[in-house]
């Protein structure tokens, strides 16, 4: 259908000289390797555009961590050795936190990251 809604215009373009923008742009995967430590994260940021596929591995260094991303339908657990995955689409513009979900200790409160999200 967006093909068909693109050679539309460009042929609409060619007949009134007006030029017509190519699509700003193409959703791709973003693959993301976050190591979890007592009570932080490495890295704190993703960085993706709107509709762009995202894909964390989560690897629990030193003991079980969570990882959910707030309004997502999710929630994994890694342990030493055996990491988890998720993937989902950034379907929203701005920032969501993520944070740990697994109580890993008393710096539990202080693991969090941000999903950064913007659009062309």
């Amino acid at each position: 259908m967006f093909v068909v809604r693109l050679l539309s215009a460009i042929a609409l373009s060619a007949l009134t000289g007006t030029a017509v923008a190519a699509p700003a742009h193409t959703p791709k995967r973003v693959d993301v390797v976050i190591e979890a430590h007592f009570g932080h994260f490495t890295p704190t940021e993703i960085r993706a555009q709107y509709g762009d596929t995202i894909h964390v591995t989560l690897k629990a260094m030193d003991s079980a961590h969570g990882f959910m991303v707030e309004g997502q339908p999710f929630d994994i657990t890694a342990y030493p050795g055996l990491p988890a995955e998720v993937t989902f689409v950034a379907d929203w513009v701005g920032g969501k936190e993520w944070y740990c979900t697994f109580d890993c200790g008393p710096q539990h409160g202080t693991m969090s990251g941000m999903v950064i999200v913007t659009k062309d």
